[in-house]
C-alpha cells in the first residue's frame, strides 16, 4: 500500500479575508496531493496538522479552517473516491483563547509550584482555553473521522492500523502549548513537571509499529530538564517527527550514537495575513509494496500562482527507528568503540563522516581442518556455524579487518538479544575464577544501561558472548593462559579470539598447554587480504554508498562496480598500498572526493601525494618549518634506503644516523630523536618492529624517495640516478619510483626522451617483426586449428553473471592458497635447471621484462597525465605501446621456432632411423606440439590485445586510438581499438564496431577473428550489458546464452537419480 502523511500547519485563519485567500489556493494543494496518489486502490492520505490551525482560538475561526480543510477532501474524493482520508490534529499557541475567562485561572497556576499536571484536573485547567480546539476535533472525528490531543493529557497516542498490509501507525500527539503564553520565550516551556515523567508504563512499541510523533514546538522550546526527558523519549518510540511553530522546512534523518534514527520534518506556514505569499506544506509517501517500506519526501511552496513542488528527495529505503524491546541499550561510549573506523573517511555523497557500519564488507574466512577447507563470506554463514563450533580463534595480519569482524560480531548478537563483551587482554592478571568475575563484571556495568551487571553475570552461558581482540598480547604464562581459556569455554555460549600470526607471543615453545588447548577446542579461521569476493564486498557497500537509487545485479550497477575496480586495481597494484580493507577505504574515499575536480580520468599520483600531505599537515602541526622538516626527514630516509638497495626494515641505528645528520646541518632542531621516530610512528608514516623501522605504506617509500629525486639533486646527479632507475624499471622498487617521479617531473621533456631510447634499445632484433608473421606461424603449424578445435561459446543470462562471478572469485580465493603452498617449490625448480637455459635467451627474456614493464609504466602514464599532454606526445606513448607489444610477440615467435626446432633435433639425434610405424609417429609427435604451440600462440595474443586495451582504458585519448588505428590497419591494432572500446562501454556494447571486424573489407583475418572472438566471450561471461547488445553480439557470434545455474539444477537432479 500507499501511504501520504500530508504535513499541514501554522494556518493561522482568523477572518474572512483569510478565508477567501486560502479558498483560492485549495485547487493547487489538493491537486498536488492527488498528483502522489499512483495507485488509488490501495492508497491511504493521512491529514498531519501540527498545531495553529486558527490564529487566535475563536470559534468561527475553525469553522473557516474546517472550510478550508474540506475543500481539499472533496477535491481528493472527487478524482479518487476509493482512497481513505483520515485526520490527526495537535493544538499550537495560537490555538489558545487567551481572551478567555478561563484564562484569569490559568495564568496564576502555570507559575505555581504546586502545580501537577500528572493530575488530569490540574492539566484540564491549563487546557481550557483551548476548549475550541477540543469541541473542533470532536465535531471533525463526527463527520470525516478525526484523531487528536486528549485535554487532560500532554500525550495522547492514537492508532491506525491497516492489517491486511501488515501497517500499524502509532501517533504520539503531544499538546507541547497547554503552557503557551502571549509571548513565549525559547527554552522555558515544559512537557513534564517534577511529579510527572514524560515516559509513561502505558507506552508500547512493537517492532512493526510505525510511531509518528506529532507537537507544534520542537525540543528547542523545551528548558534544559524537559529536553533531557524528550530526548530519552523521542530516541525509545519515535520513527517520525512532525513538528511546525517555526514557519520553515527541514527534512532530516537524525542518526543517535544509540543506533535509534528518527525522520525529523519541520512544516512551513500554509498561511499568514502579513506574509500571504509564505506559504507551504510537506508530504511523506510511504510505500510498502517494494520489498521493505521505502519513503519520498515533498516539499510545496506557493509561487504566486500555484504550489510549485521545491524538493523531491526520490525514494529511498525506510529507516526504522531501531527497536529495543527490553530496553537495554549500549553505552554511548561502547556504541562510538563499535562504529569507529580507525580513518577519518568521507563519502562523496555525504558530509559526516562514515562509520564502521557503513562500509563494513565481511571478510574472507577461511577454516582447514582434517583436510577439508571451508570458506565463510558472510555474517550468516560464520555464527550459523558457530552455533555448532561456538569456540573460535580468527587469525589474520596486522589491519587484515579483525577488530571490525569483532565489532560486527558484537553488534549483530546485541540484535538478537545476547550479551556480548570486549575484555582487554592486556588487563587480565590472574586466572583465579573469582578475580576473572569481578573482572568481567565490571566490564558489563561499563557496557550495558538498564540492567546490572549482576543480573548479566547470572544468565545462562548461551546468552552470554566473550570478544578478545590481540590475544597475542596476553601477560598471563603458560598455565594461567590455558586456565584462564578454560574459565571462558565454562562461563561463555561462544568465545572468539584474534590473533595476529606474525605478532604472536604464544609461541609454540613458551605455550605449550596454552596452544593445545586452542588447538583441541577452537576452530581455527584465518582472515583474507582484502582481495578477491572480499574487495568486491567492500566496493559493492561503496557505490551504493554513493548513489542510494543505484540496485545490485543490473547492467548500470555492474559497469559502475567495473569502472571503481578498475580504479583501485590500478592504485593498489605494485604494492603501493597493502591489501587491507582500511587501505582499500581509504582509496575508495581519495578516489570519490575529487572526482569531479580532477582534469585526468585516473591521476592517481595526486591521491597519494594529498593523503601525504594531509598526514604532514598533521604531525607538523600546520607550522611550515616543521612540516618541512618532517618532509625532508623522510626524503632523506627513503632516497638512503633506495640507493643502499633496503626496501624492507633497518636497525633503529640506520634511522638515528639519518636524523643526526640532518641537524648537523639544520640548526635550531630542538626535539629530541626519539621523540621524532615516535612520532613518525604514531602518524603512521613508519612501522616499528622491536628495534628495526620501515616505512608503513609502500607508496609512500615510493614517493619520498621520488620526490627527494627529483626535488632535492643537482641536475647532473639528478640526471644520472634516473637512467639507473628506468634501466631497472624491471624491478619492483625501480618502476614503482618511476612512476611518482612521472607525477614530479615534465612528462614532454624529461620522461618521454628516457622512454623513446630504452624502448629503441629493447628486443632490436624484433622491431620489424609484424603481426602478420603470427599468423602465418599459425597457420603453418596448426593448420586451420579452429576447425580442429570445435569451440561452443554459452554466455550466460545478464541477470546471472554477479552470481557466476562471486563464484569465479571464490574458486580464484581457493586457488591462490594453492599457489602459495607451491610456490616454494616452483622457485627451487627455476633454479635447479635455470643453468641449462641458454644464455642468448636469458638476456631475451630479461628485456622481454622490461618492455612488458615499459609497456604497464607508459600506459600509466597516458591514463594519469592525458589531460596535460598534446596529442603528439600522446600518440608517440600509442605507437610505443603497440611497437612495444609487437617486439615481445616476436620473441616469443622466436622462442616458439627455437623450443620446436631443438625438440625436432632431440628427435632427430634418438630417432636416426626406424621403421614406417616409428617414423609416422615421430611426425604425429612434432605435428602435436606444433598445434599444442599453436594454441598457445592463440592464448598468447589474445593476453597481449587485453592488456594493451587496459593500458589504454582511458576514454581521453578515444579520438587518439581512432586516428592511430586509421593509420595503422592492422589486426592486432584493430582488435585492441575494439576491446578498448568494450572496457570504456558503460552498459552499451560496440556493436557496429564489432560486426566490422567480421565482416565487409576491412575484417579480421580468419584467425584473429577467432582469437578475438575468445575475448568478447570473456567479457560477455563476466560482466552485464544491454541485453539487446548482448543478442546482437551472440547472434553475429555464434554464441548460446543459456540459463547456466538452470541447466546445473538440472544436472544436480539427474545425479541424484
Amino acid at each position: 500500500m500507499e501511504l501520504l502523511l500530508v504535513h499541514l500547519t501554522d494556518i493561522h485563519i482568523r477572518d474572512d479575508e483569510d478565508l477567501d485567500v486560502l479558498s483560492a489556493r485549495t485547487d493547487s494543494i489538493g491537486g498536488a496531493i492527488c498528483n502522489h496518489i499512483t495507485n488509488p486502490s490501495e492508497t491511504e492520505v493521512i491529514f498531519c496538522v501540527t498545531g495553529d490551525l486558527v490564529f487566535s482560538g475563536k470559534d468561527d475561526q475553525y469553522a473557516a479552517a474546517g472550510l478550508i480543510l474540506d475543500e481539499i477532501y472533496s477535491l481528493i474524493n472527487k478524482r479518487y473516491p476509493k482512497v481513505g482520508i483520515h485526520s490527526v490534529f495537535v493544538p499550537g499557541n495560537h490555538d489558545c483563547d487567551f481572551d478567555a475567562p478561563e484564562e484569569e485561572v490559568r495564568e496564576p497556576l502555570l507559575i505555581s509550584p504546586a502545580l501537577d499536571i500528572s493530575k488530569p484536573s490540574a492539566l484540564k485547567a491549563c487546557t481550557a482555553i483551548q476548549k475550541n480546539f477540543y469541541v473542533f476535533g470532536e465535531e471533525w472525528d463526527k463527520k470525516h473521522g478525526a484523531m487528536f490531543c486528549d485535554d487532560d493529557k500532554i500525550l495522547t497516542v492514537n492508532e491506525l492500523n491497516f492489517d491486511s498490509y501488515g501497517v500499524h501507525l502509532k501517533f504520539h500527539c503531544i499538546n507541547t502549548s497547554w503552557c503557551s503564553k502571549k509571548h513565549e520565550e525559547k527554552g522555558k516551556m515544559k512537557i513534564t513537571t517534577g511529579k510527572m515523567s514524560m515516559v509513561t508504563d502505558f507506552l508500547e512499541k512493537k517492532p512493526d509499529d510505525i510511531v509518528i510523533i506529532m507537537m507544534h514546538h520542537d525540543a528547542e522550546w523545551l528548558d534544559w530538564d524537559d529536553k533531557e526527558v524528550w530526548n530519552k523519549y523521542h530516541k525509545q518510540y519515535s520513527d517520525i517527527i512532525l513538528v511546525g511553530h517555526d514557519h520553515s522546512v527541514e527534512y532530516t534523518l537524525k542518526e543517535n550514537y544509540d543506533k535509534t534514527v528518527n525522520y525529523f520534518i519541520k512544516g512551513n506556514q500554509l498561511y499568514d495575513k502579513y506574509s500571504p505569499n509564505q506559504s507551504g506544506f510537506n508530504i511523506l509517501k510511504l510505500n510498502t509494496n517494494a520489498g521493505g517500506i521505502q519513503e519520498c519526501f515533498f516539499t510545496y511552496e506557493w509561487d504566486g500562482t500555484i504550489y510549485k513542488q521545491i524538493i523531491d528527495t526520490g525514494y529511498r529505503l525506510f529507516d526504522r527507528n531501531k527497536y529495543v524491546e527490553s530496553g537495554i541499550e549500549l553505552k554511548e561510549d561502547v556504541w562510538t568503540y563499535l562504529e569507529d573506523l580507525d580513518i577519518d573517511i568521507f563519502n562523496k555523497n555525504g558530509k559526516r563522516e562514515l562509520k564502521l557500519s557503513d562500509v563494513f564488507g565481511f571478510p574472507t574466512l577461511k577454516e582447514e581442518r582434517n583436510k577439508v577447507t571451508k570458506f565463510f563470506r558472510s555474517m550468516d554463514d560464520l555464527l550459523t556455524y558457530m552455533n555448532e563450533n561456538p569456540y573460535i580463534s580468527i587469525r589474520g595480519e596486522k589491519e587484515y579487518g579483525k577488530t571490525a569482524l569483532l565489532k560486527q560480531i558484537f553488534e549483530t548478537y546485541f540484535k538478537q538479544k545476547k550479551f556480548p563483551v570486549f575484555l582487554d587482554i592486556t588487563k587480565i592478571n590472574s586466572a583465579d575464577g573469582e578475580i576473572l568475575n569481578k573482572i568481567i563484571a565490571k566490564q558489563y556495568e561499563e557496557t550495558y544501561i538498564n540492567i546490572s551487571a549482576d543480573k548479566i553475570m547470572q544468565k545462562a552461558p548461551e546468552d552470554r558472548i566473550c570478544i578478545i581482540d590481540n590475544f597475542e598480547e596476553i601477560l598471563l604464562g603458560d598455565k594461567s593462559s590455558k586456565k584462564f581459556l578454560k574459565y571462558l569455554t565454562d562461563k561463555f555460549g561462544g568465545v572468539i579470539l584474534s590473533r595476529n600470526p606474525k605478532l604472536d607471543l604464544i609461541n609454540p615453545l613458551s605455550y605449550v598447554a596454552t596452544n593445545d588447548f586452542i588447538e583441541e577446542n577452537f576452530h581455527i579461521l584465518f582472515i583474507h587480504p582484502a582481495k578477491g569476493s572480499y574487495r568486491e564486498r567492500i566496493i559493492n557497500k561503496w557505490l551504493l554508498l554513493e548513489n542510494e537509487d543505484l540496485e545490485e545485479d543490473t547492467p548500470v550497477f555492474d559497469a559502475k562496480r567495473r569502472e571503481k575496480y578498475a580504479q583501485v586495481q590500478t592504485v593498489m597494484k605494485g604494492n603501493f598500498f597493502n591489501k587491507t580493507p582500511i587501505d582499500l577505504l581509504l582509496v575508495l574515499s581519495y578516489l570519490g572526493q575529487d572526482e569531479e575536480a580532477q582534469i585526468d580520468y585516473s591521476r592517481y599520483s595526486f591521491i597519494y601525494e594529498k593523503h601525504i600531505l594531509e598526514k604532514l599537515n598533521a604531525i607538523g602541526e600546520k607550522t611550515t618549518k616543521t612540516i618541512e622538516m618532517y618532509k625532508t626527514l623522510l626524503q632523506n630516509i627513503a632516497y638512503k634506503m633506495f640507493k643502499d638497495k633496503i626496501y624492507g626494515y633497518v636497525q633503529d641505528s640506520y634511522i638515528y644516523t639519518i636524523i643526526l645528520e640532518y641537524k648537523e646541518k639544520h640548526s635550531g632542531m630542538k626535539i629530541a630523536i626519539s621523540k621524532l621516530i615516535e612520532r613518525m610512528v604514531d602518524y603512521r608514516f613508519l612501522e616499528n618492529k622491536g628495534d628495526t623501522y620501515r616505512f608503513k605504506y609502500s607508496y609512500m617509500y615510493f614517493y619520498f624517495a621520488g620526490s627527494y629525486i627529483a626535488k632535492k639533486m643537482n641536475p647532473e646527479k639528478r640526471a644520472e640516478v634516473i637512467k639507473e632507475v628506468f634501466d631497472n624499471i624491471d624491478n619492483d622498487l625501480n618502476y614503482n619510483i618511476a612512476l611518482f617521479l612521472a607525477y614530479n617531473l615534465s612528462i614532454e621533456y624529461d620522461i618521454l626522451p628516457i622512454v623513446s631510447k630504452m624502448s629503441d634499445s629493447l628486443l632490436t632484433e624484433f622491431k620489424d617483426f609484424k603481426y602478420e608473421n603470427v599468423r602465418a606461424l599459425i597457420a603453418e603449424w596448426g593448420g586451420n586449428i579452429e576447425k580442429k578445435i570445435e569451440r561452443i561459446y554459452t554466455v550466460p543470462e545478464n541477470d546471472q553473471i554477479p552470481l557466476l562471478r562471486s563464484r569465479k572469485l571464490q574458486e580464484q580465493e581457493k586457488a591462490e592458497g594453492k599457489r602459495e603452498e607451491s610456490t616454494d617449490l616452483n622457485e627451487e625448480f627455476e633454479e635447479n635447471n635455470s643453468s641449462g637455459v641458454h644464455e642468448e635467451m636469458k638476456q631475451t627474456n630479461q628485456e622481454v621484462l622490461k618492455v612488458g614493464r615499459l609497456v604497464d609504466y607508459v600506459g600509466n602514464i597516458l591514463k594519469n597525465y592525458s589531460g596535460g599532454m598534446e596529442n603528439p606526445q600522446r600518440e608517440f606513448i600509442i605507437d610505443v605501446m603497440f611497437k612495444s607489444v609487437t617486439k615481445v610477440l616476436g620473441s616469443f615467435c622466436n622462442y616458439s621456432t627455437y623450443t620446436v626446432d631443438k625438440l625436432i633435433d632431440m628427435l632427430e639425434e634418438k630417432i636416426k632411423d626406424g621403421d614406417e610405424e616409428t617414423i609416422q609417429a615421430k611426425s604425429d609427435f612434432i605435428q602435436a606440439v606444433k598445434m599444442l604451440i599453436s594454441e598457445i600462440w592463440l592464448q598468447f595474443v589474445s593476453a597481449n590485445v587485453t592488456a594493451l586495451s587496459f593500458g589504454l582504458e582511458s576514454e581521453d585519448i578515444k579520438e587518439n586510438i581512432n586516428d592511430y588505428c586509421l593509420k595503422n590497419q592492422t589486426d592486432l591494432v584493430k582488435m585492441t581499438r575494439v576491446e578498448y572500446l568494450i572496457r570504456i562501454a558503460s552498459t552499451h556494447l560496440p556493436v557496429s564496431d564489432i560486426r566490422d571486424l567480421y565482416s565487409g573489407k576491412n575484417c579480421l583475418e580468419e584467425v584473429s577473428q577467432n582469437i578475438f572472438k575468445n575475448n568478447i566471450y570473456r567479457y560477455l561471461s563476466n560482466y552485464q550489458f544491454d541485453n539487446k547488445d548482448r543478442q546482437a553480439i551472440c547472434s553475429l557470434l555464434g554464441f548460446n546464452i543459456k540459463n547456466i545455474l538452470l541447466d546445473e539444477q538440472k544436472l544436480i537432479v539427474a545425479s541424484d537419480k
